[in-house]
């Protein structure tokens, strides 16, 4: 049993070690801990678009003066920006919904050709 066990984890240490690097990681690299574990999770955090990012500059003499600026073109065009927007978050939120429903129907799959029936 032992044998069979660490051909099992040399197996799925292969496998960790082929989507490392299809995804750009070098050899025996760790994931960073805040890296989600799951592509969903990652959809999910990333479907919300916002309109409203901080606004700074770094000029020093002038950079209060371009801030003041940015934050006026922003307000005037927020009326142009907002529904757009809006739009590509209803859109993201129904991919997300549709992902998760997905991955829902293949897990079922899964599990009807991994158990064996007489229905069939």
């Amino acid at each position: 049993m032992s044998a069979a066990r660490e051909t099992l984890e040399s197996q799925i240490a292969r496998v960790r070690a082929a989507l490392l690097e299809r995804h750009g990681y070098a050899p025996g690299t760790e994931l960073p801990s805040d890296v989600s574990r799951s592509p969903l999770e990652d959809v999910q955090r990333l479907a919300t678009v916002s309109a409203h990012w901080g606004i700074a500059s770094d000029l020093p003499l002038v950079g209060r003066l371009v801030v003041l600026f940015r934050r006026v073109i922003r307000i005037l065009l927020r009326w142009y920006i907002n529904p757009i927007v809006e739009q590509q978050n209803a859109f993201n939120d129904a991919v997300v919904r549709a992902l998760y429903e997905l991955e829902s129907e293949n897990q079922k799959l899964r599990e009807q050709i991994a158990s064996p029936t007489d229905a069939q």
